[in-house]
């Protein structure tokens, strides 16, 4: 059992430094001898997990590896992933939904979930279209691209956002800021009246697309605990698909961090 912990472990280590590794990078960075490191990725070369390059003597995937990733990315694309885990984020919470897409400046719904267990529910349907600046959803798309980019997207309708969406472009960047630290945003009727919303954001390596996960939910229901504890698991599940797509900014997340 320790091998395949070993095993997991040097896998794990790669997709978070996206590089080739050492023996002396495994050691380091695990903590553990450099006699054991060496026959852990000794043995995964052996098997087809990992492979040596000649010159620098350093590891990287395999054709095992990168075989089964390419089966699973053939088969399992990243909007589809995003729905299994809109469907769970939907039997926890009791409320609606959403995977969006960043199309230009605005946040496109492309699926919509309603709860069948709460009472009152969110409606946006699938192909609505908003400002990205104006809700949880756009934000967190937003704050996927470098600031740079977003200014090139922001227009004159920022000065007349609602509730407590940015009204200046500075302002936009300071939340952008603290949703790329936190890994989710929340906003509360900015938009859509009377309704609130967590959500987060992933990146499609293949395309560069930009995806959204969330849940709407009416604010009048909104306890003062439900924000953050609605955050922590939107935030959860695009890690989730993050990590499965090998997203490298939830590669090297860690909460508060």
């Amino acid at each position: 059992m320790s091998t395949l912990v070993n095993a997991r472990d040097v896998l794990r280590l790669m997709a978070h430094l996206q590089r080739d590794v050492t023996v002396t990078d495994v050691a380091g960075e695990l903590g553990l001898p450099k006699s054991s490191v060496s026959r852990t990725l000794s043995m995964m070369a052996e098997y087809g997990f990992l492979e040596r390059d000649p010159l620098t003597r350093a590891y990287r995937p395999g054709e095992l590896i990168m075989e089964a990733s390419y089966h699973f990315r053939a088969s399992r694309g990243t909007v589809s992933l995003l729905e299994e885990e809109v469907a769970r984020l939907v039997a926890d919470t009791g409320y609606t939904g959403y995977v969006d897409v960043l199309d230009g400046s605005e946040s496109l719904v492309l699926h919509m979930r309603i709860s069948t267990t709460g009472s009152l529910q969110a409606y946006t349907p699938a192909g609505t279209r908003a400002p990205a600046y104006a809700s949880s959803m756009g934000r967190a798309l937003l704050a996927r691209l470098e600031d740079a980019q977003v200014m090139r997207l922001v227009d004159a309708r920022i000065e007349s956002s609602a509730g407590g969406a940015p009204k200046t472009r500075k302002d936009l960047l300071a939340q952008l800021a603290r949703v790329r630290a936190d890994g989710w945003e929340f906003s509360r009727g900015e938009y859509v009246p009377g309704v609130a919303g967590i959500s987060a954001a992933v990146v499609d390596g293949d395309t560069g697309q930009i995806f959204g996960i969330g849940i709407a939910l009416p604010a009048p229901e909104l306890r003062e605990d439900m924000p953050e504890r609605f955050g922590r698991a939107v935030r959860d599940a695009a890690l989730r698909v993050g990590k499965r797509i090998g997203d490298p900014y939830w590669l090297r997340f860690t909460a508060g961090g």
